[in-house]
């Protein structure tokens, strides 16, 4: 009863210090000052900017808070190439947008080489519009040409339908990993990005991509979704919506007022490492204990440590029948089993085995459908005194595997008819399990009948009409002729519920 105490007190203690350090885990976001952080002088600052946002780049890089430049690469599909066909207003609306397509490029390019010349941290970013989300993700990586250590991002400018679809932008970002090997980052407002946090199910992969937020006050405490990131890439907190020629949240040097402006929860120095956010987000309380108390005082630690230890020395009740019925048996009788010991009482019955005889898998299932209550003389008793061999525990548990393995084909798993010399030999022999060719069996029909293209491709193909014949290659008689009759019944089985 005192070790009892003893161990209660320290997981009490142990419960009381992990919560302390989530209250410090809790506490990290604050690291990301919710209000106005833009006026702490050692956060680094981000400029985004469209093709239309005039720049004077020497004015721009002489802030030294502004450590990237991200620039606005596609937006939505790509233009028609070729203008042929089409007459009046259509031929002009067709070639001006390909006149901008190709000027916005160049600019884009100048850009990119003047923002690395001026030693900034570069970033592109995909205006989302509705239409096909993969030839959005080839338009946009066709057009910004990343560097590994360039930031990609993707724009939901809101969640309705003028804008690419939730689910659209999830098909983006999987089209942008197989095109350059990582994720985007993902820029929306205060109001999406709490749906996205709040049907974080339905859309596990934007809920996990790094936040670029936008929102356009100076304090979003209780506004941010901590529940789901526990802090933002990004946080664009000025833009034409809030910055004018009487109030502006910061003035940025060579740009107008419509320029927008983002804050970082690192210095320059910090951006620089953490950039370009390439990396998926955790979802906050995922870390494990030892990350959430790593900050507290060392007095705090050595508690810790120390009732971790008492929890290990803490004695484990005995199972009745030793370790194999504490291993096999039903699960209130599951006590910590040390292997060791296990495989150490095993090789001791072997010894034993020509003197004792027996039926030990008998006795192993007697013990397993009547056990006993826990007592100090059970816990002396060895394991099992006459057991025969742990082979023959271990046939038990091959039958019982066949039969859960292909529940509908229960013919499958029957044993075959024995001779009478084979019956002879029975007692001796020790039952293999037929999963395995199971396994192997099922494992051919299935590469027999592999789709030689991927699903989702063949599923926009229609009808197959082409003279390779079927997709699902059917048996012919010589095959199942070449079968055993377990596998001629599991292949039945198969083909019932196919």
């Amino acid at each position: 009863m005192r070790h009892q105490g003893a161990a209660l007190a320290a997981a009490m203690n142990l419960a009381l210090l992990l919560a302390y350090g989530f209250v410090l885990a809790s506490a990290a976001p604050a690291a990301a000052a919710w209000n106005e952080p833009w006026k702490s002088a050692d956060k680094a600052l981000v400029i985004d900017a469209y093709e239309f946002n005039p720049i004077d780049w020497n004015e721009l890089a002489s802030d030294e808070r502004i450590a990237g430049f991200i620039n606005k690469a596609s937006d939505g599909l790509a233009p028609d190439w070729n203008c042929n066909g089409l007459k009046d207003d259509d031929q002009k609306l067709c070639k001006n947008r390909w006149w901008k397509y190709s000027v916005t490029k160049e600019l884009f390019q100048t850009r990119r080489q003047m923002a690395k010349m001026k030693g900034l941290l570069w970033g592109a970013y995909h205006l989302g519009r509705p239409g096909n989300p993969r030839a959005q993700a080839d338009h946009f990586v066709d057009f910004a040409e990343p560097a590994a250590d360039d930031l990609i991002a993707l724009d939901i400018e809101d969640n309705n339908d003028d804008w690419m679809s939730l689910s659209d932008a999830e098909i983006f970002a999987d089209q942008i990993k197989i095109r350059t090997g990582r994720y985007p980052v993902l820029y929306t407002n205060g109001s999406t990005a709490k749906y996205i946090a709040d049907n974080a199910a339905d859309y596990p992969l934007l809920a996990r991509l790094p936040l670029w937020y936008a929102r356009y006050r100076d304090d979003i405490t209780g506004k941010f979704p901590t529940d789901n990131w526990s802090s933002y890439a990004l946080w664009q907190f000025s833009s034409m919506h809030n910055c004018n020629e009487r109030s502006c949240p910061y003035r940025v040097k060579g740009a107008k007022t419509d320029i927008d402006v983002n804050v970082s929860t690192y210095d320059v120095a910090g951006l620089q490492k953490a950039w370009p956010f390439s990396e998926l987000s955790e979802k906050p309380g995922s870390g494990n204990a030892g990350e959430l108390i790593a900050s507290v005082s060392d007095d705090t630690k050595t508690k810790v440590a120390a009732a971790v230890k008492l929890g290990k020395k803490a004695p484990a009740e005995p199972a009745p029948g030793g370790a194999l019925v504490a291993a096999y048996g039903p699960s209130e009788h599951h006590a910590a089993i040390d292997p060791l010991k296990m495989l150490t009482s095993l090789a001791k019955d072997e010894k034993h085995e020509a003197a004792q005889g027996g039926a030990a898998a008998d006795r192993i299932a007697d013990a397993a459908e009547t056990p006993q209550a826990s007592s100090p003389t059970n816990a002396e008793e060895p394991a099992a005194p006459n057991v025969n061999s742990f082979r023959q525990a271990v046939s038990l548990a091959a039958k019982g595997l066949d039969r859960l393995i292909a529940p509908p084909a229960e013919a499958a798993v029957l044993p075959e008819p024995r001779s009478a010399d084979q019956g002879e030999r029975a007692e001796g022999e020790v039952q293999r399990s037929n999963v395995m060719k199971i396994l192997a069996s099922a494992d051919a029909e299935r590469r027999a009948n592999a789709l030689p293209m991927p699903a989702r491709v063949l599923s926009q193909l229609g009808a197959d009409r082409s003279d390779r014949g079927g997709r699902v290659r059917r048996a012919a008689a010589d095959h199942l002729a070449a079968l055993g009759p377990v596998d001629r019944r599991i292949f039945g089985a198969f083909e019932a519920t196919r």
